[in-house]
């Protein structure tokens, strides 16, 4: 009779090994002195150790009938025998070994040191990953390792984990759910705090299975460096945008443009309750404040056709629909949301008419062109931002955000660059916002302005080798965070339609089918080279309709 060397082995560990064993509640292995028999089912189980330990490694024998089923598993450490402050110490980023003879190992490299492990499998459903051994040392016989802690992050990006309360899921944007989240960045915790967590409150927010999150801790933080500290952050999820940077190229287009100010972005991974999430952007929330938007004398609006969407909100007299977002909804007066909404019909009466004191020229033109530069079809749909102080008359316009689907990202629009007509012209608008600005651009003194502003960008601040040089940055940067981002969500293409919006037979919004990071960052690039080209033959073509 043929005896598979899986089979040798296995009776080496639960026949064994147990001779040996010290019993205890869940089991361990710890250098070579002692070894503990592990449980093999691991419902969020706990393996115990008999001390605090330096964990360097973990090893499992790959199970028949199992095949890859721990891709992207989490192991947490812990002191708090509840796990209450749980850390992530390693994920199983590669594919196991075909063989079932064989074993798989998992480098641990942080050199902090726990009592309590946990696995976290990928999946809902129960994974068996025993038998498992777990290598490491106790602190004070661990001393090659410096006096510093450091702790685990998934690629070279910044960690961010959260754990809610109960390990309550995600998945409202009117309720937060109370939370604690830790940043690790270089090897070292930045911030551990508590906050309250909610989905982001935008339509498209469930239009796919990796959700946007906003972030409101419970005191101010700096995060990741950003000059300010802020209760208010957001995490973009990037799920339509393959290529992961989108957004940090759309707000290195705004700082080149010198906008008042750009909307601060940074790449990371997500750790939520134990389960990898993928990459992110971490940004800045939309608000008054010093190192945001400096406008505390005036009001913010957004023009947003999901302007039901939460925020004081209103219809204007021409039938543009708006939110107030500053004063935000908790402080504003009813005398200030009158005065707020009169303001703007009496501001856009005066634009319809065609009075160029009602609108800053300077920073409608560099909103105007950046959303068109970077093909953004939702241009007037919504993140359409506008401010205004008791001090003038007029509407001044920024920042710009979100740009996931820009860069001929957007089925609608692909190819952006062959269409003859501006980017806002294929697509709905918040009301009747399309109408004003199809207005305002026929204005033979607007679109000339706006043409010569693009002439200055061009010749100074905005060219291709720059734009080009930065994407080949941020190519480098990512492609640790793509692989592992791509192994979770490398269902791209599937429909997703959870909540029955019935988009047909389009099996894919966003991007080409079958696309991965390296081809949609090959994209972005192409579109660049040809955007310049192709938004100033647009821009001729409105001046020759201009009256």
């Amino acid at each position: 009779m043929k005896i598979s060397l899986y089979f040798i082995l296995s009776l080496f560990f639960f026949l064994i090994y147990p001779l040996k064993v010290k019993s205890i509640k869940f089991s361990s292995y710890l250098s070579e002195q002692e070894s503990y028999e592990i449980n093999s089912k691991f419902n969020n189980n706990v393996i115990e150790l008999n001390s605090n330990y330096i964990i360097t490694k973990i090893s499992w024998i790959k199970r028949e009938n199992y095949k890859y089923n721990y891709l992207l598993g989490v192991f947490e450490g812990a002191n708090d025998p509840n796990f209450k402050d749980a850390i992530p110490i390693g994920i199983i980023k590669e594919k196991e070994n075909e063989s079932l003879d064989l074993i798989n190992y998992l480098n641990i490299k942080t050199n902090s040191s726990y009592k309590y492990i946990r696995y976290i499998p990928p999946n809902k459903n129960n994974s068996d990953i025993s038998p498992i051994k777990v290598f490491g040392y106790k602190s004070p016989e661990r001393k090659k390792y410096s006096k510093e802690k450091t702790y685990f992050q998934a690629t070279n990006l910044p960690l961010i984990t959260i754990y809610t309360e109960n390990s309550t899921e995600i998945f409202e944007k009117s309720i937060e759910i109370n939370c604690r989240i830790l940043i690790v960045n270089k090897g070292k915790i930045e911030t551990n705090e508590t906050a309250k967590i909610k989905v982001k409150d935008e339509t498209r927010a469930y239009l796919s299975p990796k959700f946007p999150y906003s972030i409101n801790f419970s005191s101010s933080q700096k995060i990741l460096g950003f000059e300010g500290k802020y209760r208010n952050w957001e995490l973009i999820s990037n799920y339509f945008d393959r290529s992961l940077l989108r957004n940090s190229i759309a707000s290195k287009i705004s700082e080149l443009m010198k906008f008042d100010y750009t909307v601060r972005c940074k790449p990371v991974d997500v750790i939520i309750n134990g389960g990898f999430k993928g990459n992110y952007h971490i940004c800045d929330s939309i608000e008054v404040g010093h190192n945001r938007i400096n406008n505390n004398e005036g009001y913010l609006l957004e023009i947003d056709a999901e302007y039901y969407n939460g925020k004081k909100h209103f219809k204007s007299d021409k039938g543009i629909y708006a939110k107030i977002l500053y004063p935000n909804e908790n402080s504003i007066t009813p005398e200030q949301e009158k005065y707020i909404i009169e303001k703007f019909n009496k501001i856009e009466k005066e634009a319809y008419e065609l009075n160029l004191n009602s609108i800053d020229l300077n920073t409608y033109s560099k909103q105007f062109l950046l959303k068109e530069f970077c093909g953004d079809l939702a241009h007037l749909y919504n993140h359409f931002y506008i401010t205004n102080n008791a001090n003038n008359e007029k509407f001044f316009f920024g920042p710009i955000w979100e740009f996931e689907t820009a860069f001929d990202n957007d089925k609608i629009l692909i190819p952006t660059n062959e269409k003859p007509n501006f980017c806002f012209d294929y697509y709905s608008s918040s009301g009747t916002m399309k109408d004003l600005t199809t207005k305002l651009i026929r204005n033979k003194d607007i679109i000339e302005y706006i043409q010569n502003e693009w002439i200055y960008l061009c010749d100074t601040v905005l060219n291709e080798s720059v734009l080009i040089d930065f994407i080949e940055e941020q190519r480098i940067y990512l492609k640790e965070s793509a692989e592992l981002n791509f192994l979770k969500w490398d269902n791209f293409v599937e429909e997703y339609d959870p909540y029955g919006f019935n988009w047909g037979t389009r099996d894919y919004l966003f991007g080409r089918k079958g696309e991965n990071f390296k081809v949609s960052v090959d994209v972005v690039k192409d579109y660049i080279r040809k955007r310049f080209e192709s938004l100033s033959n647009v821009i001729n073509n409105a001046i020759s309709l201009a009256n």
